[in-house]
């Protein structure tokens, strides 16, 4: 199930219906105003939207926002060039009322933006924002937790980011007596997500990976561990996500 505070993914699994949207350019920097009429193209759930392609460089943190007082807007972006293929979503961002606003941090090369309507038939102008934020070199800190212990972390993005554009936070636990162990997640602000290491750096193949066994959006991982070191990545399951955590390691009998 791995894979969307401010962002939901969604994938190709949306099939545009109608005329595909041309795509334009947008620089960081640059506005865009545009204007939707009943001629745009439409999602299959009958929504309007037009495709932006932003030429990004690689630890470039971008800001995209979308405003409009015609309609409420929905943004999606994705690396690459294909407007069905989007990782990151919003549709209204942090005290914006109907207005939108996504941020992501890109690999390099090209990102798509989609530029929506967040409801079916409607229609108007809107204006199209994007920016560069600092160029972020993530935090290589390693967070020391014990059996029976609990803590409170953050998602934000200055944390470390997995392959498909989440960020994580590393926690190194050492296991002194062969047992049950079990390492939970939970969050109000995204949805959890767990992968258990060998070693205390959080990097190689995972030996046990989860998404919802906590129930609801908690990720749980419950392991038979030998004497050793270990670590987790406190993770999101969609790209982009930033919101408060809780961690807690406990023994299983």
């Amino acid at each position: 199930m791995r894979a969307v505070l401010m962002t939901t993914v969604l994938a190709s699994s949306l099939i545009l219906a109608g005329a595909a949207a041309a795509q334009s350019s947008i620089r960081p920097g640059q506005t865009v105003n545009g204007n939707f009429s009943a001629k745009d193209a439409r999602m299959d759930d009958g929504s309007h939207y037009r495709c932006y392609v932003i030429q990004t460089e690689a630890g470039q943190a971008y800001t995209v926002t979308m405003r409009s007082s015609d309609f409420d807007t929905y943004l999606m972006a994705g690396a690459g060039t294909d407007c069905d293929e989007t990782s990151v979503t919003n549709d209204d961002g942090p005290d914006m009322g109907t207005d939108s606003q996504l941020r992501f941090i890109s690999n390099g090369g090209n990102w798509i933006i989609r530029a929506n309507t967040l409801s079916e038939g409607e229609t108007g102008s809107f204006r199209l924002t994007v920016s560069e934020g600092q160029r972020l070199r993530p935090t290589t800190q390693i967070v020391p937790i014990s059996v029976g212990e609990s803590r409170q972390g953050r998602l934000e993005f200055s944390d470390r980011q997995a392959d498909d554009g989440s960020f994580y936070d590393c926690y190194a636990l050492n296991i002194g007596t062969r047992g049950n162990v079990s390492v939970r997640m939970d969050s109000a602000q995204f949805d959890a997500y767990l992968s258990l290491h060998e070693g205390p750096q959080c990097d190689g193949e995972s030996l046990a990976a989860d998404d919802d066994s906590g129930g609801g959006t908690s990720a749980m991982i419950t392991e038979t561990l030998r004497p050793g070191s270990y670590s987790f990545r406190a993770n999101s399951l969609s790209s982009a996500q930033e919101g408060d955590y809780t961690v807690s390691v406990t023994t299983m009998r």
